[in-house]
């Protein structure tokens, strides 16, 4: 059920109304079921109480504020979904990039417990119930990465506040498309007025440029040239390596916080979309 390469990434800009209520009960049920993953992975670790006596106090922590935060979710998910059907308002928005921002941080604490604070030196490596606190680690922290594209749903959402009828075509900002020829592909960014990049296949002068004018700064770019110079991706099933994915996620962080420039609906896409085609994944 996890959504796979980097979560935040799913592109909603041309969603429908109905589409985006379909996405919200999608969503909601996925929450449930990831809820029901952890809570039954806890369980199992818990037999002999493993889970009480040899699990640290910071990870028990953390999934069990993740826990309630996924619960939370839901109830809101459903309230949201029963709402905008009469009235889309700015509150909606603003719940649904609230859930989205949880989960981001749930996403990066989770991850430096376990990395950091669940010393090595107590992790039962090949222990049957230290599997199942494995698994409660994976399932939680993929429920928030999952939850990232909340974010994106709430951007398009915006879009039909105080509107009665479904919106036209016309081009909001964060809206993104693209076509590839003989190498080159172009990525059209709407801002009401589009604007257009061309990314060439292997040249990272061109990725550089688009990410610039689209505020990322020489850092990040500096730290992503090294990242793609060093690491293989893997062209068959177009899969980015494990710390492409990771400056990605960084930079989905930066656009949530407001500490990078654009727009969050747009951010995953045009992330993922520049980096395929610098690699040459065309379909």
């Amino acid at each position: 059920m996890a959504k796979g390469l980097v979560g935040g990434m799913t592109d909603y800009s041309h969603q429908s109304f109905n589409d985006i209520i379909s996405d919200l009960e999608s969503e909601k049920e996925n929450t449930i079921a990831f809820i029901k993953m952890i809570e039954e992975g806890i369980e199992k670790a818990n037999e002999n109480k493993y889970w009480d006596n040899k699990v640290p106090y910071d990870f028990k922590s953390i999934v069990a504020y993740s826990v309630k935060h996924y619960r939370t979710t839901v109830t809101e998910l459903s309230e949201i979904v029963e709402e905008i059907k009469n009235e889309v308002q700015e509150h909606h928005f603003k719940r649904l990039q609230r859930i989205s921002k949880v989960a981001n941080e749930i996403n990066s604490e989770i991850g430096q417990v376990w990395n950091r604070k669940y010393d090595d030196k107590i992790k039962d490596y090949g222990e049957k119930k230290f599997l199942h606190v494995e698994q409660v680690y994976g399932d939680t922290r993929d429920m928030a990465v999952n939850l990232l594209d909340i974010s994106n749903i709430a951007s398009r959402l915006k879009d039909y506040i105080g509107k009665n009828n479904n919106m036209g075509n016309k081009n909001k900002l964060g809206d993104l498309s693209n076509n590839t020829f003989n190498g080159y592909t172009t990525i059209i960014v709407g801002d009401n007025n589009n604007v257009t990049y061309t990314i060439t296949e292997g040249s990272f002068y061109s990725l550089k440029d688009m990410l610039s004018k689209n505020g990322v700064s020489s850092e990040d770019i500096s730290e992503l040239k090294m990242i793609l110079e060093s690491e293989k991706p893997n062209n068959v099933k177009k899969i980015f390596g494990n710390q492409t994915n990771g400056w990605v996620s960084k930079m989905i962080s930066k656009s949530l916080d407001g500490s990078w420039s654009i727009g969050i609906g747009a951010a995953g896409k045009l992330l993922a979309d520049g980096i395929k085609a610098y690699y040459g994944w065309h379909n």
